[in-house]
This record gives C-alpha cells, structure tokens and sequence, in this order.
C-alpha cells in the first residue's frame, strides 16, 4: 500500500462527449497531482473525462451531487439553496464515501460545486476548493465568497480575475494562484505540418486561404459564437481568400439554428465549416491561421487562448476576465478588444489577414512567450508553493 496521502477531487460534470474546460482542468491537476499523492477522480456520471482518467491509470468513483449556480451568479436564493443542500440526501451520501474512501484531503472543481466541501467539512476533512470561473459582482457576491471561505481551508484560483472576489475579505489568506499549463508530452511539434495539411485538406481549405477558427465546447451565447459569425461575415466581405470554421456542439437548437440562418443567410455560406466535436485539438489548431475568443463574461481564464498559442498560433480576443491576463502577459496586449466590441475583432482580424509575415511572428512570438509564462516550467513552480500549503492542512469541521 503506498505511503501518499490520499486526495479525492470531485468534478462538477462528466459530460458524454465534449469535454469543458473545468473537466480538462480538472483531469490535469490530477495527473501532475499525483506525483505527490494519490489521486482519484469522483465524477457524478461515466462520460469523457472519466474515460480519458482511466487512460492516465488515474482511478474514478461515481457520486452525484446538486450543483448550486447561484454560487458563480449570486442571488438573494443562494443562502436557502445551501441550507436545502447541507441536510440533503446527496451529502449524506458523499459523507458515506468519504468514510469508506478516508482521504487526506479533498479537492473540490468549481464554485458551483458546494456538496462534496459541505460533507467533507462536516468531517474535518481539508477542503482545497479550486474556482475555476469569474464570481459575478453584485450585492450577493459577498455571500457566496463566504460560504467558499466557511467550507474551504485552501482556495486555489487560476487567474487573478478568478481570484478578484476574495481581494480584501478574510479569505484572503487561503487563496492561491495557480495558472492552467500543459504536459510537455501532450503537444507534439514535429506532426503539426502534417496535421495541418491532413485537417484543411479535409476541411477543403487550400494552402492559399487564410483559416479564422473558433473553438468552444458548446456554441453559447456566453461564449460569443454569434459575435465570431458577425465579425466572420464582415472579414469574409474584405478577404475573398478567408475561410471560417466553427468547432462546438450544439446545446441550445434555437441558437445554434439562428447562427446558421445567418451563415446561409449570406453571400459566404459556403466558406463557413460546423464541426460539433473535435476529437483531435491538436490538428484543428494546426489547421488555423488566427484563433478568435470572444467570451462575453469574463473569463476564469481562457484556456482556448492558450492552447491556440501553444500551437503557435495569434488570438484575437475580448478583454474580459483571464482572457485580459494571458494576453496582456504574452505580449498580445495589442489584440485585445472591449468585450461585445466585434467590429473591434473584425479590424484586429484584418490586420493579421493582411499580412501573413505578421501572423507568423505574433503566431511564433506566442508560442515562446506562452512557455515562459504558462509553460510547465513555471506551472512547476507554482505547483510546489501549493503542495507544501497543501500538506499543511490540518482541516477542521464546521
């Protein structure tokens, strides 16, 4: 048996097909985790992140807990929505296996994710609780940062914007800041020219066409697709040579309807591509020229703008939330936007278009500075500081 301490983490979803950032975040913490302890992952249900914990030899367990949204958008139900959940049957049946399972400590994924830090508070487990996301600002924010710091013992954001709520409150002294990375042996840079001329020959793009990508896990408002099309239909105006490709499932038929009619709507129908899932980001991404992300809430951290600099590729973004600190941080200060500003996307977009020298220096200059700031280097770094407040942890019941 080993001598690790035991760390359970508990996701808030486990979805069937795409995986969420939250989940690719989460599946990442355990595998560098693991290192240090032993890791298992408890989804509510079997899905992709489940199977892709397996193919890492990182174990799962099953438990559904309610998720509580109104702690990422506060409201005046928020306080009745915990009282409801804390004498629930589902905590009683987390506190059932966090007996039977007796972890070190627990790691919980997201705000909104409060039963399993109830139940494993109710028995002196540490809690660390990992915000993934941007905390509205409004008159109940103050709440929902009270309970995370009643039922946490560390908190871990992963930008500065997540983090922004705690500034000035007690809790202050528990928060951690922990920037998403990569695993070096994930990204493979030798295959991306032949991923890349593999994908655009599917995707018909040809070697002198521009490709403007748009990657989500779901195609919603909160994620700005309609304001990629809009900005897409203007470019498409001005370069004959751009074509356009949209990767994200479908959630909502009636807007994932609407930002079809307005493709086909239009003289550039056939110069648009929907792709509902992507098994394989690593090609996609090769495939792009420009990588746009306008998210219309301010973003946790913007884990699509990374990943498209890994890849050696320019972000054209909206200024919101982490979205701001990647870009800012690498250099890319110039390609930010004020967030629903997508005449400002479409003139950042044209300046990269116009000049291919140009959007393979900002493509390359990213990729550089995303390694010096993000890279697994500095992830390391950051990782030891939270390991040590970690193993410190003495928990304590509430």
């Amino acid at each position: 048996m080993s001598d690790r301490k035991k760390l359970l983490l508990f996701s808030h979803v486990c979805n069937s097909r795409n995986v969420t950032g939250a989940e690719k975040l989460l599946l990442f913490s355990a595998r560098k985790l693991s290192a240090y302890y032993d890791c298992t992952i408890v989804v509510p249900r079997q899905g992709s992140l489940s199977v892709q914990a397996h193919r890492y030899g990182i174990r799962t367990l099953l438990c559904d807990n309610p998720l509580i949204y109104a702690m990422c958008s506060p409201n005046s139900s928020l306080s009745g929505e915990i009282h409801t959940i804390a004498w629930s049957d589902s905590v009683q049946r987390t506190i059932g296996l966090l007996q039977e399972e007796r972890p070190d400590a627990v790691l919980v994924n997201t705000s909104v994710n409060v039963a399993p830090a109830i139940a494993a508070k109710q028995l002196g487990i540490p809690v660390i609780w990992q915000i993934t996301e941007v905390i509205a600002s409004n008159e109940f924010t103050a709440e929902a940062v009270n309970l995370i710091d009643r039922y946490s013992d560390l908190i871990v954001g992963i930008s500065e914007s997540a983090l922004l709520p705690f500034a000035g409150t007690q809790a202050m002294h528990k928060t951690v800041l922990l920037y998403p990375s990569w695993n070096p042996e994930d990204i493979h840079p030798e295959l991306w020219p032949a991923q890349r001329w593999q994908r655009r020959a599917q995707w018909k793009i040809k070697p002198s066409e521009f490709l403007v990508g748009y990657i989500s896990s779901y195609l919603i408002p909160e994620k700005g697709a309609n304001h990629f099309i809009e900005a897409a239909l203007n470019l498409a105006h001005r370069f004959p040579e751009a074509k356009f490709v949209m990767i994200g499932a479908e959630v909502q038929p009636e807007y994932y309807r609407s930002l079809k009619r307005a493709v086909q709507g239009s003289p550039h129908g056939q110069r648009f591509i929907f792709v509902s899932m992507e098994y394989h980001v690593e090609s996609a991404f090769s495939a792009m020229d420009i990588v746009v992300v306008p998210g219309i809430l301010p973003e946790g951290f913007g884990l699509t703008a990374l990943e498209a600099m890994i890849f050696g590729k320019p972000v054209v973004a909206y200024a919101s939330g982490g979205l701001r600190e990647i870009l800012e941080s690498t250099g890319n200060g110039a390609y930010l936007v004020p967030t629903g500003d997508s005449l400002g996307l479409v003139e950042k977009c044209a300046e990269l278009l116009s000049s291919s020298e140009l959007s393979r220096s900002v493509g390359e200059r990213n990729r550089v500075q995303a390694e010096v700031m993000f890279g697994p280097a500095a992830y390391e770094l950051r990782l030891q500081e939270l390991v040590q407040r970690m193993q410190g942890l003495s928990g304590g019941a509430v």
